[in-house]
């Protein structure tokens, strides 16, 4: 399915006119957070014995860090579509705090920094302005604790951009991690990057 869609696009930008292969630096902000369970005990006996769960819930937000991204990418570029692909090193946060009262205490808290391989697609809607949506695999690279996080997490991305001079894009996304972090936490990386593509050619 995967190769269908990249053959299509191919195609489609063949068809749209001469194509231009693009390679630069890219950087910018990174802000991290994470997709987190909220766990509350279901006092509801009559609830637990018709079958319904003792532990229940709603996802929350951990809170929101700004870090960085760089890296690089190699773009094809056509009038209606543009595929580009990326590597980065991506900083990332994960933490909570809870206010207790007088004092505020950081209940999670967890570094981590991938190598990230972006497949993503682009169609023009305007002159300057598209819309993207891709596939982010990334590698654990490095971790701070002591905690047993996953070495691979894929994610899927979705955002639009501008261009903005001399093939260069501003682009704002919006990345969610599919796989969890850790094994059975329900823990899952959540993005939002502001980057800048500068090209070098």
């Amino acid at each position: 399915m995967k190769s269908f869609l990249w053959t299509l696009i191919f195609t489609i930008i063949i068809q749209t006119g001469t194509a231009q292969l693009k390679y630069g630096i890219t950087g910018g902000l990174n802000m991290s957070s994470g997709i987190l369970p909220e766990l509350d005990l279901n006092t509801d006996i009559n609830a637990i014995l018709n079958g319904d769960d003792v532990i229940v819930g709603q996802p929350q937000l951990a809170d929101f860090v700004a870090l960085y991204k760089v890296g690089v990418f190699v773009r094809l570029d056509s009038r209606i579509v543009s595929l580009k692909f990326g590597v980065n090193y991506d900083k990332t946060n994960i933490k909570k705090e809870v206010d207790a009262s007088v004092f505020t205490v950081n209940t999670l808290n967890i570094d981590l920094t991938y190598l990230d391989f972006d497949f993503i697609t682009s169609l023009n809607l305007l002159r300057k302005f598209y819309i993207s949506a891709g596939y982010v695999p990334a590698i654990l690279i490095q971790q701070e604790g002591s905690l047993n996080v996953k070495d691979f997490d894929q994610r899927l991305l979705i955002g639009f951009g501008f261009k903005i001079f001399n093939g260069a894009t501003l682009d704002l996304n919006a990345i969610i991690g599919l796989n969890e972090i850790i094994e059975g936490s329900y823990i899952h990386n959540l993005m939002i990057p502001v980057t800048l593509s500068i090209p070098l050619n």
